[in-house]
């Protein structure tokens, strides 16, 4: 059994991966905040767990809907990590804000994207600001954060701009590989229409010259029957030369595919292969030389048998066994197919 590899399983699985994404971000912050590694700014306030948990939560879990829709996630992550900044639980909620601004650079595109790209930067300039008036106290920790988070999206933007890239070679690859073929139609149109016209001109021509020695037998058929024999039995060759050469044109305009036109033409001998190709319960047999008959008769046998098989197929139901019996003796066929 065939178990595909983890990273190929995300790949193929990216909502599945983005739960897992989630939810390990979640263990982080919720087990970094209990232990105590993020507190209040006054030591001496008792710690509101309750809240500070869900701002933990409002900083993580809307990781989940970073894909589908990236800014509003985006929003409720940034807005709770900016509200833990100020009440000093920025270390509980910081990796999902990196991920959330990551995936708006990520995932988002045209007038948005220039939106997104202005409130980042409003964002970091007022953290900035706002680290500033505080006396310098969260001035650095304001500035680290803003930086990331203008990495982050930056990062994101480059990851989208090169798969759109790719997708571009891709799709570029994909045209140039239709306009190949379509050219490559146009040519075999174009020799085929050439083929036709050289069609033309071999019918004409010899029909041209069989209703001339047509005629000239007709005049001699009663005063010179010898030159009469002689012109009909040119007539005959004429046309069978003709035949002959309508057959490899016309073989060559046959519009079925390559493999189809080397397929051997449809003959009773080629039976066996008709039955174990369907899926039917057939049992055949066959009595005489089917090789002996006439390529038109047996060409006419294969294709009874193959529509009697096909009338079974599709209104006799399910079968237990079906019958295919051929028989031939004195110059004559005799099939019988019974179910």
């Amino acid at each position: 059994m065939y178990h595909p590899h983890p990273l190929q399983w995300l790949r193929t699985h990216p909502r599945g991966a983005d739960a897992l994404l989630t939810l390990l971000v979640v263990v982080i912050a919720v087990a970094s905040h209990l232990r105590g590694e993020s507190s209040v700014n006054d030591p001496n306030q008792p710690d509101p767990a309750w809240w500070t948990v869900l701002i933990v939560l409002a900083g993580t879990v809307p990781i989940y809907w970073r894909r589908t829709k990236p800014l509003v996630a985006g929003l409720v992550v940034v807005t709770a990590e900016v509200t833990a900044l100020f009440i000093g639980l920025a270390g509980a909620a910081f990796i999902g804000s990196v991920i959330a601004v990551y995936s708006i650079g990520a995932y988002t595109v045209g007038v948005v994207r220039t939106r997104v790209m202005t409130a980042i930067a409003a964002l970091v300039i007022g953290l900035f600001i706002a680290g500033w008036i505080d006396g310098l106290q969260l001035l650095d920790e304001f500035i680290s954060t803003g930086v990331l988070l203008i990495t982050s999206f930056v990062v994101g933007d480059n990851l989208r701009r090169r798969r759109q890239h790719v997708a571009d070679l891709a799709e570029r690859a994909e045209r140039a590989e239709r306009e190949q073929g379509l050219l490559a139609e146009q040519r075999v149109t174009a020799e085929r229409t050439r083929i036709a016209r050289d069609l033309h001109d071999v019918v004409a021509h010899s029909v041209s010259v069989m209703v001339i020695q047509a005629a000239a037998a007709r005049r001699n058929l009663t005063t010179n029957p010898d030159a009469a024999s002689e012109t009909l039995a040119s007539i005959e060759s004429t046309g069978r030369q003709t035949m002959n050469e309508l057959r490899a044109i016309l073989g060559v305009l046959r519009t079925e595919t390559a493999d189809a036109a080397l397929d051997p033409q449809p003959s009773l001998h080629l039976i066996d292969a008709l039955v174990a190709a369907d899926d039917l319960p057939v049992a055949v047999s066959v009595e005489g030389e089917v090789a002996g008959l006439p390529d038109s008769v047996s060409v006419t046998g294969y294709r009874l048998v193959q529509e009697a098989l096909t009338n079974v197929r599709r209104h006799a139901g399910p079968v237990d066994a079906v019958t295919v019996h051929v028989h031939v003796a004195a110059g004559q066929l005799v099939i019988e197919v019974s179910d």
